[in-house]
């Protein structure tokens, strides 16, 4: 039996049990209710729809009760910083498969999409964030870095700007802003199934059941599974995915329980990733024009193959009316053992191409707990909501290259591309570190004048030990402060202000490119973030607008007489402007999107020598408009927009155009049978526009995807 069919019959078997059983709790449950009527009180109970309604803005996109990190969730209006939680529904709505939950967390202006299918890394205010920096459940460090799952995921946030004093310490820093997945919880007795086509050849199967027994519902149990095969829309790239995660939770009165489990498998043949560009006046003179985004520029045989398994615990446990205990932990092991992968680079203006490829597998555990207390007291008019929690990290990565393999080849970017495949080898990568961080945070927010002016004030510190295989450790450490400032001026407008650090895990000079100080460890570098900004929830829209600027110490080479080192001496700001909004127009139009202008600019040195010079890879203005039209309660119009403007790569001296695409799309709502069932089909860039997307920071560009043409069958069972 295949790989891929035992793990079909494995969810399928599992999803069986589950639902035989909730099916047998169900009916001993009638019994005892229909034998115990005397004492039996029945009230009403709105639906879940309107349930969900209540929860969100206008619009229904985003909840009104977003979880801020630590300090749990707070009504969007009195949150002090930027920060957006899309539900479900929009999860349905906008995600793609070329960007899987990417799709949705783009309609936020701080997020832009970096790259395509093979990593699915985003910038948030210009600052690159990759899986291993994203947070599941409120714990950081559980996903992988490259094409990340999302059918488990019922919600996800983002917190915008460098926040790490309101998070759990993460290995993998999240300079500019956090993403947090919540995973989907046992809500009511149901069973699920999708089909979809994804484009190309490419088709998934998925099933999702939720079931919730024992006296008052207080077990729940809740398993989604997917099956993604095929080659997609882009020619040559087949992607093969399994998943299944468990979701199981309990709550009593005094105490709230949740375990999330989750295995992921993936092999990824030619995902298209990054071009490069050899830049000179024998070489690349200008942007070669955007070639087919359908077509492949690695070989067929290049591929990436890795396994991730996660486990996310959360428990709270009331100790009194105004304490409550925390737990958090978290394991995750990414064995990425299959790498067989490289990236093109262009020499001339006629698109002609090298591309070599390396083989460089990965293998990493990180394990996360985190403890701590959350509470409330006054003092005279004042009420302090506190939190008190340190946690602790650890990571053993192994990662090499394997020197007994080595293939390079020629292509050109405007024509099919074929390459005969060489003698794949398989490497057990060596260790190449563990890693240690103890962090500790205290946080206190103050509410006065019946909660309409709130001071947010907390410190949170954390210490590192880096030990490289074969070499002694080494020990860093540093602080940084929040302070935020929240104000209802009226009852539907709020102004805030906020100053939030944060600081990674300090680096290691290489010991390769000639430094004086070769393998002296760096201080973290500081990451400082200024905002202010206002909230308006003005008939059936809210707004935010809001400004911030963005300084990020970083390291440059620095010349004392002929020795060069390695110096936290550099700065880079990201200064910027954003307005957020979502809302309906009638009863039948909604709408959610935003534009954001950034201007990123690089410092030669922290101490007074500023150049100015913009930073590669940052368009100035992007934009992002989602739409959904209703005509009827059955039917809905789907329509989105994404705009990045022009860039520079090359230093400055390569202007990269922008681009602006179309999705368009519709949703049916019907019956086969008795079986509930909702069609969905979408058009993916509609104008079948090929263009190159900035990456951030880099003179290398990414492919989009082609024009792609989904269709869905939702069964409600």
């Amino acid at each position: 039996m295949t790989k891929r069919k035992l793990m079909c019959a494995i969810a399928l078997a599992t999803v069986g049990s589950v639902w035989m059983g909730a099916a047998s709790a169900t009916e001993k449950t009638a019994e005892i209710d229909s034998y115990e009527l005397a004492p039996v009180t029945v009230e009403g109970e709105r639906p879940a729809a309107a349930a969900e309604e209540e929860e969100t803005l206008p619009g229904g996109f985003v909840s009104s009760k977003p979880s801020v990190g630590l300090l749990g969730s707070q009504d969007v209006m009195d949150a002090p910083f930027t920060v957006t939680a899309f539900n479900q529904k929009t999860m349905k709505t906008f995600a793609s498969p070329s960007d899987g939950v990417n799709g949705v967390l783009s309609l936020h202006p701080s997020v832009r999409v970096l790259t395509s299918h093979l990593y699915q890394d985003i910038a948030i205010r210009g600052f690159r964030i990759t899986g291993h920096s994203e947070y599941v459940n409120g714990i950081p460090g559980l996903l992988g870095q490259m094409n990340l799952p999302h059918y488990w995921v019922d919600s996800v946030s983002v917190i915008s700007g460098p926040n790490l004093g309101v998070s759990g310490t993460t290995l993998s820093e999240a300079v500019g802003g956090t993403v947090n997945y919540v995973s989907k919880k046992a809500e009511r007795d149901a069973v699920e199934a999708r089909l979809s086509y994804l484009g190309g050849h490419s088709v998934e199967e998925a099933v999702d059941v939720s079931n919730r027994f024992g006296k008052d519902d207080r077990y729940g149990v809740r398993i989604t599974a997917t099956n993604t095969h095929g080659e997609t829309a882009i020619k040559h790239e087949e992607l093969k995915r399994q998943n299944i995660f468990v979701n199981l939770d309990q709550h009593t009165e005094k105490s709230r329980t949740n375990l999330l489990l989750g295995y992921n498998h993936t092999k990824h043949n030619a995902g298209p990733m990054r071009i490069g560009f050899k830049f000179g006046s024998a070489n690349v003179t200008g942007l070669p024009s955007a070639p087919d985004l359908s077509r492949s520029y690695k070989p067929a045989w290049s591929y990436n193959e890795y396994d991730n398994i996660i486990a996310a615990l959360n428990h709270e446990q009331k100790l009194g009316a105004h304490l409550t205990a925390f737990l958090n932990a978290g394991y995750h092991h990414e064995n990425w053992y299959g790498y067989v992968d490289g990236s093109p680079t262009v020499q001339n203006d006629s698109g002609d191409f090298t591309i070599s490829m390396s083989n460089y597998p990965l293998d990493l555990t990180r394990t996360y707990v985190g403890v701590g207390l959350r509470g409330d007291f006054r003092t005279g008019m004042v009420r302090h909501d506190y939190i008190v929690g340190m946690d602790q990290n650890w990571m053993h990565y192994y990662i090499g290259n394997n020197p007994a393999f080595s293939w390079s080849g020629t292509g050109n970017i405007y024509r099919d591309n074929t390459w005969a495949s060489p003698e794949i080898p398989h490497l057990k990568p060596p260790h190449s570190r563990n890693t240690q961080l103890t962090g500790w945070h205290v946080v206190d927010t103050m509410k006065a004048f019946d909660d309409r002016l709130q001071v947010t004030v907390g410190i949170h510190g954390h210490s590192v030990k880096l030990s490289p295989a074969g070499k002694s450790s080494t020990k860093t450490d540093a602080i940084s402060p929040t302070v935020a400032v929240n104000y209802r001026v009226a009852p539907n407008v709020t102004v805030y202000a906020n100053h939030t650090e944060s600081f990674g895990l300090g680096s290691t000079v290489s010991t390769t490119s000639g430094y004086a100080n070769a393998g002296e460890m760096l201080d973290p570098s500081k990451t400082k973030q200024n905002e202010i900004g206002v909230k308006m929830q003005t008939g059936e829209f809210l707004n935010t607008f809001s400004y911030f600027e963005i300084r990020q110490a970083n390291a440059i080479d620095v010349y004392e007489g002929t020795q060069k080192y390695r110096r936290i001496d550099g700065e880079q700001k990201n200064k910027g402007a954003e307005w957020a909004f979502t809302g309906t127009i009638g009863k039948k139009l909604e709408l959610i999107g935003g534009f954001t202008y950034l201007d990123v600019r690089q410092s030669k040195t922290a101490r007074g020598t500023n150049d100015g010079k913009r930073v590669d890879g940052m368009p100035y203005w992007t934009g992002t408009l989602g739409m959904v039209y209703r005509p009827t309660t059955d039917w809905s119009l789907i329509a989105r927009m994404n705009y990045v403007g022009d860039s520079v790569i090359n230093g400055g001296a390569i202007p990269v155009p922008s681009h602006t695409l179309f999705d368009l799309g519709a949703t049916y709502r019907t019956t086969m049978g008795r079986t509930p069932v909702t069609l969905s089909a979408m058009v993916y860039n509609v104008t079948g526009k090929d263009y190159w997307n900035p990456r951030g920071d880099s003179s290398s560009l990414a492919l989009g995807a082609p024009r792609t043409f989904t269709f869905s069958a939702n069964f409600e069972i």
